[in-house]
Parts: structure tokens; sequence; C-alpha cells
């Protein structure tokens, strides 16, 4: 994966691609100088088709979004697993875990335009010398949505697996939104849902 040009897609396309991202979009109406920063702070990369953009035991300390594409997932043999397609964010459970990444993905479609943020950017809770507490939420929230999504896609699948039980005795935040303790509780939720999305994710390979 190389840095895009400016001739492979312009700012206003790159702008018009991160609408499709809650978190970009929701920035975008709420906040346009965090918006800015996030943008100044965002890597955007364009990769071919069949190339293996993340591999397999990498850190994963960047969080990606696909904005335009299709990418695979691949086995260690290099068979297809699952497919990500255009809006879909990557590598979130292994980011939160401080794990590396669990598989490889390579460019199923002609190419492929990601977008990428340090994590390291949002993993203190505490700080906000940088990113506002509105906009740490906004992250949190996201980053838990889409493991909840991936818990509740093998649950629709496996209702009666055991950790089905796990899942229902994660607290929810049912205090002030847009506070402190509302941060504090989806961060401590973000480590819990992805060390229960691994748990099952193993016991279904075992």
């Amino acid at each position: 994966m190389r840095p895009i040009t400016r001739e492979e897609c312009p700012p206003d396309t790159l702008h018009r691609l991160l609408g499709g991202v809650t978190f970009y979009k929701e920035l975008i109406l709420a906040d346009q100088a965090q918006f800015e920063l996030l943008m100044s702070m965002t890597r955007f990369g364009i990769a071919d088709q069949g190339e293996i953009i993340l591999h397999k035991g990498e850190p994963a300390n960047v969080l990606y979004f696909l904005l335009r594409g299709e990418l695979e997932v691949l086995a260690d043999d290099e068979t297809t697993l699952n497919l990500i397609s255009a809006g879909e964010i990557l590598g979130v459970m292994a980011m939160v875990m401080n794990d590396t990444r669990s598989a490889s993905l390579r460019v199923k479609s002609r190419n492929a335009i990601l977008a990428g943020v340090e994590y390291a950017n949002f993993r203190d809770a505490e700080e906000m010398s940088m990113f506002s507490l509105e906009t740490k939420i906004r992250f949190f929230r996201m980053i838990n949505s889409n493991i909840r999504w991936n818990i509740e896609k093998n649950r629709f699948a496996h209702p009666d697996h055991p950790l089905v039980h796990r899942l229902r005795t994660i607290p929810l935040f049912t205090g002030p939104r847009d506070t402190e303790a509302e941060l504090e509780a989806l961060h401590h939720q973000s480590e819990v849902l992805a060390q229960l999305l691994c748990d099952w994710n193993s016991a279904s390979i075992d």
C-alpha cells in the first residue's frame, strides 16, 4: 500500500468518501476544527488488485477504514475466509487488545483506498490535549458498535453458544451521556467486548 496522490484521489473526493464513515461524518457536522485535526493525522493509502496490504502477525496499532474497494480475509493457505466491503473498519479487536493482526488482507477489487489513524491518539481516556472528550466518546462508541456487531453475527449463527451468557453480563452505561464517566465506561467496554470476541473466535477454531 502506498500513499495516495492528489491525482489518484483529489481532496474533495476523499471528503466525499469519508462521508460514508460515521465517525468522520459526525465530526464534519459537529466540530469542524476536530475534523480538520483528524484529517491532518489520517494516513490515506491506495493498493492495487492482488496486493496484500496487512499481514498476519503485524502490530495492530493503526485503525483502518476501507473507503473504496473490496478486501479478502485470507487463511494461512491464502484461501478466502471472508470479504470486507467499503465502509467497514479493519482490525478493531486486535487493536483494542494491543495484539497482532489475526489474518492477512488482500485487495480483491481493481484497487482499494484506505484511511488509517493511530490508536495511540485515542487510547488514553484521560488525555484531552489533542482530541476533545466529545470526539473520544464518538470514537469509542464506534469501536464498541463494531465489536458488538461482530459478536451479534456470531450469536445469530450460534444462539446457544456458551458465551452468549457472558455477553448479557456486560453492563451498559446508563449515566449522563457525553461525560467523562461515559468515556471511561466505553473505554472499559471496548476491552471487555474485544476479549469476548477473541474468546468466541478461538472457541470456534477449537
